[in-house]
Protein backbone atom coordinates (compact mmCIF):
# COMPACT_ATOMS: atom_id res chain seq x y z
CA UNK A 1 0.00 0.00 0.00
CA UNK A 2 1.47 3.39 -1.00
CA UNK A 3 1.21 6.33 1.33
CA UNK A 4 0.49 9.68 -0.33
CA UNK A 5 2.00 12.88 1.01
CA UNK A 6 -0.09 15.75 2.00
CA UNK A 7 -0.08 18.48 -0.75
CA UNK A 8 1.22 21.04 1.69
CA UNK A 9 4.42 19.06 2.19
CA UNK A 10 4.86 18.64 -1.57
CA UNK A 11 4.79 22.43 -2.15
CA UNK A 12 7.44 22.96 0.50
CA UNK A 13 9.78 20.50 -1.18
CA UNK A 14 9.30 22.21 -4.56
CA UNK A 15 10.14 25.61 -3.04
CA UNK A 16 13.27 24.23 -1.40
CA UNK A 17 14.47 22.78 -4.68
CA UNK A 18 13.92 26.08 -6.53
CA UNK A 19 15.84 28.07 -3.89
CA UNK A 20 18.67 25.61 -4.07
CA UNK A 21 18.94 26.21 -7.82
CA UNK A 22 18.78 30.04 -7.61
CA UNK A 23 21.16 30.55 -4.74
CA UNK A 24 24.41 29.92 -6.74
CA UNK A 25 23.21 32.30 -9.38
CA UNK A 26 22.52 35.00 -6.84
CA UNK A 27 25.94 34.47 -5.27
CA UNK A 28 27.65 34.80 -8.66
CA UNK A 29 25.68 37.95 -9.46
CA UNK A 30 26.65 39.47 -6.09
CA UNK A 31 30.34 38.70 -6.69
CA UNK A 32 30.27 40.25 -10.16
CA UNK A 33 28.53 43.33 -8.82
CA UNK A 34 31.13 43.67 -6.10
CA UNK A 35 34.00 43.35 -8.62
CA UNK A 36 32.42 45.97 -10.87
CA UNK A 37 32.09 48.33 -7.92
CA UNK A 38 35.73 47.83 -6.99
CA UNK A 39 36.87 48.44 -10.56
CA UNK A 40 34.76 51.61 -10.80
CA UNK A 41 36.08 52.92 -7.48
CA UNK A 42 39.70 52.28 -8.61
CA UNK A 43 39.08 54.02 -11.88
CA UNK A 44 37.80 57.02 -9.93
CA UNK A 45 40.98 56.89 -7.73
CA UNK A 46 38.88 56.40 -4.61
CA UNK A 47 41.50 53.96 -3.28
CA UNK A 48 44.78 52.39 -4.31
CA UNK A 49 45.81 48.81 -4.39
CA UNK A 50 48.58 47.71 -2.02
CA UNK A 51 51.96 48.69 -3.50
CA UNK A 52 50.46 50.78 -6.27
CA UNK A 53 51.95 54.33 -6.85
CA UNK A 54 49.79 57.39 -7.26
CA UNK A 55 50.14 59.92 -10.05
CA UNK A 56 52.16 62.29 -7.86
CA UNK A 57 54.61 59.58 -6.85
CA UNK A 58 55.03 58.49 -10.45
CA UNK A 59 55.80 62.07 -11.49
CA UNK A 60 58.23 62.49 -8.60
CA UNK A 61 60.02 59.36 -9.64
CA UNK A 62 60.28 60.76 -13.17
CA UNK A 63 61.61 64.03 -11.72
CA UNK A 64 64.26 62.21 -9.70
CA UNK A 65 65.21 60.30 -12.83
CA UNK A 66 65.74 63.59 -14.71
CA UNK A 67 67.79 64.97 -11.83
CA UNK A 68 69.90 61.81 -11.80
CA UNK A 69 70.54 62.06 -15.52
CA UNK A 70 71.60 65.71 -15.21
CA UNK A 71 73.90 64.83 -12.34
CA UNK A 72 75.43 62.07 -14.47
CA UNK A 73 75.85 64.58 -17.31
CA UNK A 74 77.60 67.03 -14.97
CA UNK A 75 79.86 64.24 -13.79
CA UNK A 76 80.68 63.26 -17.37
CA UNK A 77 81.66 66.88 -18.12
CA UNK A 78 83.58 67.05 -14.82
CA UNK A 79 81.60 70.08 -13.66
CA UNK A 80 79.59 68.44 -10.88
CA UNK A 81 81.69 70.17 -8.22
CA UNK A 82 81.25 73.64 -9.71
CA UNK A 83 79.30 75.53 -7.01
CA UNK A 84 76.54 76.91 -9.20
CA UNK A 85 76.07 73.51 -10.86
CA UNK A 86 75.76 71.84 -7.46
CA UNK A 87 73.26 74.48 -6.36
CA UNK A 88 71.17 74.06 -9.49
CA UNK A 89 71.04 70.26 -9.11
CA UNK A 90 70.19 70.57 -5.43
CA UNK A 91 67.39 72.99 -6.18
CA UNK A 92 65.99 70.60 -8.77
CA UNK A 93 65.99 67.63 -6.40
CA UNK A 94 64.46 69.72 -3.59
CA UNK A 95 61.75 71.10 -5.87
CA UNK A 96 60.80 67.58 -6.99
CA UNK A 97 60.84 66.26 -3.41
CA UNK A 98 58.76 69.10 -2.00
CA UNK A 99 56.24 69.15 -4.83
CA UNK A 100 52.74 68.65 -3.39
CA UNK A 101 50.94 68.16 -6.67
CA UNK A 102 51.63 66.97 -10.21
CA UNK A 103 51.55 70.61 -11.31
CA UNK A 104 54.40 71.51 -8.96
CA UNK A 105 56.42 68.55 -10.20
CA UNK A 106 55.90 69.70 -13.77
CA UNK A 107 56.96 73.22 -12.79
CA UNK A 108 60.10 71.91 -11.14
CA UNK A 109 61.00 69.99 -14.29
CA UNK A 110 60.33 72.95 -16.59
CA UNK A 111 62.16 75.57 -14.49
CA UNK A 112 64.73 73.96 -12.22
CA UNK A 113 65.73 71.24 -14.67
CA UNK A 114 66.26 73.83 -17.40
CA UNK A 115 68.34 75.95 -15.06
CA UNK A 116 70.44 72.95 -14.12
CA UNK A 117 70.98 72.13 -17.77
CA UNK A 118 72.05 75.71 -18.55
CA UNK A 119 74.34 75.76 -15.52
CA UNK A 120 76.07 72.60 -16.76
CA UNK A 121 76.49 74.19 -20.18
CA UNK A 122 77.99 77.36 -18.70
CA UNK A 123 80.34 75.38 -16.49
CA UNK A 124 81.44 73.24 -19.39
CA UNK A 125 82.19 76.45 -21.38
CA UNK A 126 84.42 77.59 -18.53
CA UNK A 127 82.38 80.45 -17.07
CA UNK A 128 83.22 81.19 -13.48
CA UNK A 129 79.70 82.25 -12.58
CA UNK A 130 76.19 81.73 -13.81
CA UNK A 131 72.98 83.51 -13.10
CA UNK A 132 70.08 85.10 -14.88
CA UNK A 133 71.99 88.34 -14.91
CA UNK A 134 75.01 86.54 -16.29
CA UNK A 135 72.89 84.97 -19.02
CA UNK A 136 71.51 88.34 -20.02
CA UNK A 137 75.01 89.79 -20.06
CA UNK A 138 76.24 86.92 -22.23
CA UNK A 139 73.37 87.43 -24.63
CA UNK A 140 74.05 91.17 -24.85
CA UNK A 141 77.75 90.51 -25.41
CA UNK A 142 76.92 88.01 -28.15
CA UNK A 143 74.52 90.46 -29.81
CA UNK A 144 77.16 93.21 -29.60
CA UNK A 145 79.81 90.91 -31.12
CA UNK A 146 77.45 89.98 -33.95
CA UNK A 147 76.64 93.65 -34.57
CA UNK A 148 80.36 94.47 -34.64
CA UNK A 149 80.95 91.63 -37.09
CA UNK A 150 78.14 92.89 -39.30
CA UNK A 151 79.50 96.46 -39.07
CA UNK A 152 82.96 95.21 -40.02
CA UNK A 153 81.59 93.27 -42.97
CA UNK A 154 79.66 96.33 -44.14
CA UNK A 155 82.76 98.50 -43.90
CA UNK A 156 84.75 95.91 -45.81
CA UNK A 157 82.05 95.69 -48.47
CA UNK A 158 81.98 99.47 -48.79
CA UNK A 159 85.78 99.59 -49.05
CA UNK A 160 85.73 96.91 -51.75
CA UNK A 161 82.99 98.73 -53.66
CA UNK A 162 84.97 101.97 -53.49
CA UNK A 163 88.18 100.26 -54.60
CA UNK A 164 86.34 98.55 -57.45
CA UNK A 165 84.76 101.82 -58.56
CA UNK A 166 81.23 100.62 -57.81
CA UNK A 167 80.70 103.29 -55.11
CA UNK A 168 81.45 106.98 -54.80
CA UNK A 169 84.81 107.70 -53.23
CA UNK A 170 85.81 110.96 -51.57
CA UNK A 171 88.93 112.08 -49.78
CA UNK A 172 92.09 114.11 -50.15
CA UNK A 173 93.87 113.77 -53.47
CA UNK A 174 94.94 115.53 -56.60
CA UNK A 175 93.39 116.93 -59.77
CA UNK A 176 95.69 116.54 -62.78
CA UNK A 177 95.23 118.49 -66.01
CA UNK A 178 97.14 117.39 -69.13
CA UNK A 179 97.39 119.96 -71.94
CA UNK A 180 98.55 119.56 -75.50
CA UNK A 181 101.45 121.78 -76.67
CA UNK A 182 100.22 125.15 -77.81
CA UNK A 183 99.82 125.03 -81.60
CA UNK A 184 101.32 121.54 -81.44
CA UNK A 185 100.54 119.07 -84.18
CA UNK A 186 103.29 116.48 -83.88
CA UNK A 187 102.49 113.27 -82.09
CA UNK A 188 104.67 113.93 -79.06
CA UNK A 189 103.00 117.33 -78.63
CA UNK A 190 99.56 115.76 -78.23
CA UNK A 191 98.27 114.01 -75.10
CA UNK A 192 97.67 110.41 -76.13
CA UNK A 193 96.23 107.36 -74.44
CA UNK A 194 99.71 106.17 -73.50
CA UNK A 195 100.26 109.40 -71.56
CA UNK A 196 97.00 108.94 -69.66
CA UNK A 197 97.77 105.28 -68.90
CA UNK A 198 101.24 106.23 -67.63
CA UNK A 199 99.79 108.93 -65.37
CA UNK A 200 97.24 106.47 -63.99
CA UNK A 201 99.90 103.82 -63.38
CA UNK A 202 102.07 106.33 -61.52
CA UNK A 203 99.12 107.48 -59.39
CA UNK A 204 98.08 103.94 -58.43
CA UNK A 205 101.69 102.98 -57.71
CA UNK A 206 101.82 105.97 -55.36
CA UNK A 207 98.85 104.63 -53.41
CA UNK A 208 95.84 106.15 -55.13
CA UNK A 209 92.64 104.56 -53.83
CA UNK A 210 90.71 105.41 -56.97
CA UNK A 211 90.81 107.58 -60.05
CA UNK A 212 88.69 108.90 -62.85
CA UNK A 213 89.55 110.31 -66.27
CA UNK A 214 87.31 112.87 -67.94
CA UNK A 215 84.52 112.05 -65.50
CA UNK A 216 84.79 108.28 -66.12
CA UNK A 217 85.54 106.19 -63.05
CA UNK A 218 88.36 103.75 -63.54
CA UNK A 219 87.66 100.10 -62.75
CA UNK A 220 89.55 96.87 -63.28
CA UNK A 221 87.88 96.56 -66.69
CA UNK A 222 88.21 100.19 -67.81
CA UNK A 223 89.81 101.03 -71.11
CA UNK A 224 91.57 104.14 -72.38
CA UNK A 225 92.20 104.45 -76.10
CA UNK A 226 92.45 107.01 -78.85
CA UNK A 227 90.07 106.95 -81.80
CA UNK A 228 91.50 109.59 -84.15
CA UNK A 229 91.34 112.93 -82.37
CA UNK A 230 88.97 111.52 -79.71
CA UNK A 231 89.99 109.83 -76.48
CA UNK A 232 87.59 107.12 -75.28
CA UNK A 233 87.46 106.07 -71.64
CA UNK A 234 85.09 103.22 -70.81
CA UNK A 235 84.04 103.46 -74.45
CA UNK A 236 82.87 107.04 -73.85
CA UNK A 237 84.44 110.18 -75.39
CA UNK A 238 85.93 112.57 -72.85
CA UNK A 239 86.81 116.27 -73.01
CA UNK A 240 90.43 116.96 -73.99
CA UNK A 241 92.95 119.74 -73.69
CA UNK A 242 92.96 119.48 -70.87
CA UNK A 243 92.35 115.86 -70.03
CA UNK A 244 91.32 116.00 -66.39
CA UNK A 245 92.40 113.15 -64.14
CA UNK A 246 91.29 112.97 -60.51
CA UNK A 247 92.73 110.65 -57.88
CA UNK A 248 92.07 110.06 -54.18
CA UNK A 249 95.12 109.40 -52.04
CA UNK A 250 97.92 111.19 -50.28
CA UNK A 251 98.22 114.55 -52.16
CA UNK A 252 101.95 114.85 -51.47
CA UNK A 253 102.81 111.32 -52.61
CA UNK A 254 100.61 111.54 -55.70
CA UNK A 255 102.12 114.90 -56.65
CA UNK A 256 105.66 113.59 -56.16
CA UNK A 257 104.93 110.54 -58.32
CA UNK A 258 104.15 112.81 -61.31
CA UNK A 259 107.28 114.95 -61.13
CA UNK A 260 109.23 113.08 -63.78
CA UNK A 261 106.41 112.80 -66.32
CA UNK A 262 105.60 116.50 -65.79
CA UNK A 263 109.17 117.31 -66.75
CA UNK A 264 108.93 115.20 -69.88
CA UNK A 265 105.66 116.89 -70.79
CA UNK A 266 107.47 120.22 -70.50
CA UNK A 267 110.28 119.07 -72.78
CA UNK A 268 107.72 118.14 -75.43
CA UNK A 269 105.90 121.44 -75.11
CA UNK A 270 102.96 119.87 -73.29
CA UNK A 271 101.88 120.88 -69.83
CA UNK A 272 100.92 118.84 -66.80
CA UNK A 273 99.37 120.67 -63.88
CA UNK A 274 98.88 118.98 -60.52
CA UNK A 275 96.53 120.55 -58.00
CA UNK A 276 96.49 119.19 -54.46
CA UNK A 277 93.02 119.13 -52.94
CA UNK A 278 91.72 118.43 -49.45
CA UNK A 279 88.67 116.71 -50.92
CA UNK A 280 88.31 115.00 -54.25
CA UNK A 281 85.09 113.20 -55.10
CA UNK A 282 85.01 110.36 -57.59
CA UNK A 283 81.65 109.29 -58.97
CA UNK A 284 80.73 105.63 -59.03
CA UNK A 285 81.16 103.77 -62.31
CA UNK A 286 77.94 103.65 -64.33
CA UNK A 287 77.55 101.15 -67.12
CA UNK A 288 76.15 102.69 -70.29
Amino acid sequence: MTLRRHPRYERREDGANTWGMLRPLLVCASVLLALDSVALARRMSLFRLPGEMGELEMLRRSGYSVALQLRSLADAFEVEDVPYVKNALTRLEAAVGLAASPVEVARALSVEARDAEEAIGFARAGFASWSRVEQERQRRDEIRRLQEDIGGLREELTRLREAAGAAELAGPGVVVRAYDAQDGYRSREIVHERDIKEILNLLFCAGAQGAEVGGQRMTAQSSVRCAGPVILVNQQPIPVNPVVIKAVGSPGELDAALTEIAARFARDGKRLEVEKASTVTLMAYVRR
